[in-house]
């Protein structure tokens, strides 16, 4: 008997953890809730195939000089001219990739029809300081709905 209650619990737990923490089945995605023919699909999927590669390369650039400003910051003699530099650099690569993003939604955006425009408006993108929490705010969320941004905590930093 015992035997039984122990597996009809493992059971429960294991069906409720499957249907996700929202509590039902997955929501759809953005081109899933759009009904995109096979031709916008394999253009979207172009488009999507140039732009990484710049982005890719946006990111490693970026991770390397947050890498070495880690690095720099945890030192004894902090450099305060090379850490504004790297500061600046790391900045100026974070407007890069989300102008390339903006760029890419453009792109995108033009090749569906009004109906499927109106669709993709009202999905949130961009960094996730820029869309708000979609869960109604974070713990500790400003008003901008971003977390704790103060001196030296730039913005889409947080966790992930």
């Amino acid at each position: 008997m015992k035997l039984r209650i122990v597996f009809l619990l493992v059971l429960t737990a294991s069906l409720a953890l499957s249907q996700g923490r929202r509590g039902g089945g997955r929501q759809m995605t953005w081109d899933e809730s759009l009904n995109l023919t096979t031709e916008q699909m394999q253009e979207i999927t172009a488009l999507r195939e140039a732009m990484q590669p710049a982005m890719q390369g946006i990111h490693q650039n970026t991770r390397t000089l947050e890498l070495e400003l880690r690095q720099l910051t945890r030192s004894g003699d902090s450099d305060a001219a090379r850490i504004a530099e790297l500061e600046a650099a790391i900045s100026a690569n974070e407007t890069a990739m989300t102008a390339l993003m903006e760029g890419h939604r453009n792109q995108i955006r033009e090749l569906l029809t009004p109906d499927q425009q109106l669709v993709f408006d009202q999905h949130q993108f961009g960094p996730r300081h820029e869309r708000g929490s979609q869960r109604g705010g974070r713990m500790g969320d400003d008003a901008n709905g971003r977390g704790g941004n103060g001196p030296g905590n730039r913005p889409g930093r947080g966790r992930r």
